[in-house]
């Protein structure tokens, strides 16, 4: 893969539109994503990337709309914006937004309609001046349902901690509209800058290989955070004719790439009649305290109207004997001669 290094550029940015009488804000198209850092809050819409005070005061806003160049290379493609008024032919649509807040950057992740996948790295306090910027899929193409996002703090020994995007993809059955390459399994760790092994977005470890979590089974994400060294994901799984399930799996975030998807453990969590078939809706973690609260709300049928809220104590039980996920199973992969940066 090849990288688009550039010099730090500023991007077509505009006042936004839509304004109203009582100061309120109204966006332009159907919000996607909305994360919040220690000073702004950022969002996603199908139409603009906004950045706004912590008080909903409006500072940057950024078409998605542009021209692609290079289109039908792959490894050199280029995303430009342009003004209201200029001729577009793409939209980069938005499925990842985190602010690295460490780095100062908002990592934006997504696809340029049927040219895949597509990235941008922004200063964090001024969205108009990209970074950097490359062709590669982070993330969803499309839909973010079923999907999650969010870095992840690895303490590589008792000094030096390295941050990584983990990627939960929802697993789909490929489909003949699915005509994008795509190098990712369903929970993947990317570098987030250059000087990791690899280089920024690359999946490779420092062994060269390239460590993921599998699955057989149709798996949508609900939710995922860390707290401390563990990385809890939440998921609802079907496999063949049995029902559906809710999975919650630990990673611990120790060592390396490999050494924390390696770490898998996870647990099955049933509603109140211990039955099957029951989907997790909706996830909140409970912070503070010694143990580790977290309630979701879960459909008892499958449906959104019968539905019951549940609190868990998911606090890891240290247990260190052999462990074997019925769902997920962890599997490295050694990249092919040309693609250690990938």
């Amino acid at each position: 893969m090849l990288l688009l290094l550039g010099l730090l550029c500023s991007i077509w940015a505009e006042p936004a539109q839509g304004l109203e009488e009582d100061g309120g804000f109204r966006f332009e198209g159907d919000l996607r994503l909305l994360t919040v850092s220690n000073n702004f809050v950022y969002i996603a819409t199908e139409e603009k990337l906004y950045q706004l005070s912590h008080d909903l005061v409006l500072i940057y806003s950024l078409t998605q709309r542009g021209i692609l160049k290079n289109p039908n290379d792959e490894n050199s493609q280029e995303f430009y914006r342009v003004s209201m008024n200029g001729a577009w032919d793409k939209t980069f649509t938005v499925n990842v937004l985190l602010p690295f807040v460490n780095n100062d950057t908002l990592i934006s992740c997504g696809a340029t309609e049927e040219n895949c996948g597509y990235c941008e790295v922004l200063d964090l306090k001024n969205i108009s001046k990209v970074l950097y910027k490359e062709p590669v899929q982070v993330g969803p193409l499309r839909s973010i349902s079923g999907s999650v996002s969010f870095l992840v703090d690895v303490k590589k020994d008792s000094v030096h901690t390295e941050t990584f995007i983990l990627t939960a993809i929802e697993n789909h059955r490929k489909t003949e509209e699915d005509s994008c390459p795509n190098d990712l399994e369903t929970i993947s760790l990317h570098n987030t800058n250059q000087k990791q092994p690899g280089d920024i977005f690359s999946l490779v470890d420092e062994n060269r290989d390239k460590p993921w979590i599998q699955t057989d089974s149709v798996v949508g994400f609900v939710d995922g955070f860390q707290i401390n060294s563990t990385v809890y994901l939440f998921s609802n799984v079907a496999s063949a004719n049995k029902p559906h399930k809710v999975r919650l799996i630990w990673l611990q975030a120790k060592t390396s790439k490999s050494e924390t998807l390696k770490s898998l453990r996870g647990a099955t969590l049933r509603t109140s009649d211990g039955g099957e078939g029951s989907k997790l809706l909706a996830s909140s973690v409970i912070p503070g305290g010694q143990q580790v609260l977290w309630s979701g709300v879960f459909s008892l049928d499958g449906g959104p109207t019968n539905t019951e809220l549940l609190l868990f104590d998911i606090s890891p039980d240290g247990n260190d004997q052999t462990y074997t996920d019925p769902d997920f199973f962890y599997k490295p992969k050694k990249p092919d001669k040309q693609g250690f940066a990938s």
